[in-house]
């Protein structure tokens, strides 16, 4: 078989042709991926003078001005210039009647001294207060350590049920956890009223003139038993005595069914009465009494050691809620707290009668004037049906019964005082701190300047005003028999031989502005060169109104805020050099005041940085792998082109001249199609 040989020759243009294909590709590449990146444009950071300055516009004015001002209600006695007249330093201006005066300096005087009266109060009850707060502290001290010997006594003799031992600790725990924020209105009027009985009298009848007292249960005899009642000669007393049967509380004493029937308020709501002759022969009283709230023929529920913690609680939260004022919280609290103790006390458990009698009491309270009803949060006849509310809710049975029936009837009554002390203890720790002091002495501060305000306004128009240098009355605005206001303008004085431009330094130039640094001084008709000559030392202008408005409206006086500077701008003056024809008084000026110079310093180009939250950024170049980076830098002066760099950069780096707010990405690759330099 012949055997074909194939042409190497054939086999060899494939690969020539793979090749070119290959190359070409190579070349495209290149040249493709030489053009990738995003173009910009580099700055070579160099060294350069930054010249720092702050620009303002401001009103030119005479070298030397005075406005004098009334700055109060006067009457203007005589006038002596007029616009345009020269004046010599001592000259009088013009006389004022300083009658009226003399009444606004005794009034503020008077609102003064009732300042000072205040603080001096509220420094002697803050210090009966600490010392108060200091007594209470060790009360509490004594007290806890008396209920942690009885608590652990009682676990030593009495071996209580589970159920109970849980009852126990969880009622002790509320208590303790309860303890700062109760005030224990009850806590010294928990025991159990003791009674006696005044028998009718039994003297052997002498001819004497008798009377009858006839004492009756209401709605029957069922509710309860009446002692005290029978015949008694004119010249002796009986005392009658309602006690409740089971299920039942007394209400009060009537001497009229008409009254019961009609609602009427009892004439005593105590349970024991003093009768004696009043000049009826036979005198009628009855006993009212109320079922209880479980229902006849039962008694009020017992109450347990937290039920009572929650109903003090509660009362206490009612009381505070008329008044924000701790001594008036105080003072409504003592006498609520003196009523219902004296009302239990004599016996009195039922709830809508003590409500009554400690509503009655509050209103004449504040009548006297006891308690501050200016202090109130409301009126006063609803603080008081808010108060007879909050009480008359109150099971004063359940709560005496749960503390005399308790298995150990001094343990609770104890833990009750606690929180009462605990309460009193807050009330006193916040009257023993600053704040109210605090306040006071403001006040004090305040009426102390607006009385020395007027005081020397005073004394300046009863002298007189006089010209305090040589110069030119530009402005009068007063008149003789003319009755002058606290903001009305009176003369103005300038001196016209210098000139300045007076400016409003903000918070953020004035702390660069230094007396005698140098400034340029542009008008509508050229430029001027002048001097930094004057800064106030306080802010002027902003707000007209200050706490001395409300002094003064208090001592029924307006407009004091006006004796005295207050706002948000410092008051600077620049003296022009050279002025001539063309400045005039009045008209605006810009000015240029050169703050600082740094020479040879390394500089960036302000539109080369992008201010962000974080702090300042250019992006640096890397000439190696052709990338640029964003990179922080700290700034020193600032030019209006330019900004020092004190670090992040060194003259001969190159960052990018004008970088743009859409670069995704901290560092990418560049192509570079310009270089400048400064």
């Amino acid at each position: 078989m012949a055997t074909v040989k194939k042409s190497k020759k054939k086999v060899v243009v494939p690969i020539c042709i793979i090749l070119v294909i290959a190359i070409v590709a190579g070349v495209i590449f290149g040249v493709v991926n030489s053009n990738s990146g995003e173009e910009v444009t580099l700055y070579t950071i160099a060294t350069d003078d930054i010249h720092e300055s702050v620009s303002l516009t401001g009103e030119v004015t005479s070298g030397a001005a005075k406005e004098y001002k009334v700055g109060s209600v006067a009457t203007v006695k005589e006038v002596f210039v007029e616009v345009g007249d020269e004046v010599k330093k001592g000259d009088v201006l013009a006389t004022f009647d300083t009658e009226s005066l003399d009444s606004q300096v005794a009034s503020l005087q008077s609102a003064y001294n009732d300042a000072c009266d205040s603080y001096d109060d509220a420094v002697d009850a803050q210090k009966q207060a600490k010392s108060k707060a200091e007594s209470l502290n060790k009360s509490i001290t004594k007290l806890q350590k008396r209920i942690d010997k009885m608590e652990k006594d009682l676990n030593k003799t009495t071996k209580a049920t589970t159920t109970k031992k849980s009852t126990t600790k969880a009622s002790t725990d509320t208590t303790k956890s309860n303890q700062q924020n109760v005030s224990n209105i009850l806590a010294t009027t928990t025991t159990k009223p003791t009674t006696t009985t005044t028998q009718p009298s039994t003297t052997v009848d002498d001819g004497s003139p008798k009377y009858a007292v006839n004492a009756s249960a209401y709605p029957s005899a069922l509710a309860g038993t009446i002692t005290g009642g029978g015949v008694f000669k004119q010249s002796e007393k009986t005392v009658l005595k309602a006690v409740p049967n089971n299920g039942y509380s007394f209400f009060g004493w009537y001497t009229s069914n008409t009254d019961i029937i009609t609602g009427a308020s009892p004439i005593s709501y105590s349970p024991s009465i003093e009768v004696k002759y009043n000049g009826t022969d036979v005198l009628n009283y009855y006993a009212v009494f109320v079922e209880n709230s479980a229902g006849t023929g039962t008694t009020s529920p017992q109450a347990t050691v937290d039920d009572i913690v929650a109903t003090l609680n509660t009362l206490n939260e009612n009381i505070a809620s008329i008044t924000n004022d701790v001594q008036t919280m105080t003072a409504l609290t003592q006498v609520v707290a003196t009523t219902i103790s004296n009302a239990i006390s004599s016996g009195q458990l039922n709830n809508e009668a003590i409500a009554k009698l400690v509503g009655d009491e509050v209103s004449k309270a504040i009548k006297d004037g006891i308690i501050d009803s200016t202090k109130l949060l409301v009126e006063d006849d609803t603080a008081v049906k808010m108060i007879e509310s909050a009480v008359s809710s109150i099971d004063f049975a359940a709560l005496a019964k749960g503390v005399s029936d308790s298995d150990n009837a001094q343990l609770t009554a104890a833990q009750i005082q606690l929180t009462a002390l605990y309460a009193q203890y807050e009330i006193c720790t916040a009257q023993a701190s600053g704040a109210v002091t605090d306040a006071q002495k403001k006040a004090v501060d305040a009426a102390k300047q607006a009385l020395d305000s007027m005081k020397e306004q005073q004394q300046e128009m009863a002298e007189g005003w006089k010209a305090d240098f040589d110069g030119t009355i530009t402005d009068v605005s007063i008149s003789p028999d003319g009755t002058t206001t606290a903001v009305s303008s009176g003369i103005t004085l300038e001196n016209m031989n210098t000139l300045a431009v007076t400016v409003s330094l903000g918070e953020y130039d004035v702390h660069k502005v230094k007396v005698g640094m140098p400034v340029t001084v542009t008008t509508a008709y050229g430029t001027y060169d002048g001097e930094v000559s004057f800064i106030a030392p306080t802010a002027t202008g902003g707000s007209s109104s200050s706490i001395l408005d409300s002094v003064g409206s208090m001592a029924g006086i307006s407009g004091l805020s006006s004796l005295t500077d207050s706002g948000a701008g410092v008051e600077c003056t620049i003296t022009i050099d050279d002025p001539d024809e063309n400045i005039i008084v009045g008209f605006d000026a810009d000015v240029q005041i050169e703050t600082g110079s740094y020479l040879g310093v390394t500089v960036v180009p302000v539109e080369s940085i992008q201010m962000q939250k974080e702090g300042s950024y250019v992006y640096l170049y890397n000439e190696e792998d052709g990338t640029v980076t964003k990179t922080l830098i700290t700034t020193g002066a600032i030019s209006d082109t330019a900004y020092e760099v004190t670090s992040g950069l060194k003259p001969g780096d190159k960052i990018v001249a004008t970088p743009s707010t859409e670069y995704e990405e901290d560092t990418f690759k560049v192509k570079v199609v310009d270089s400048k330099k400064k």
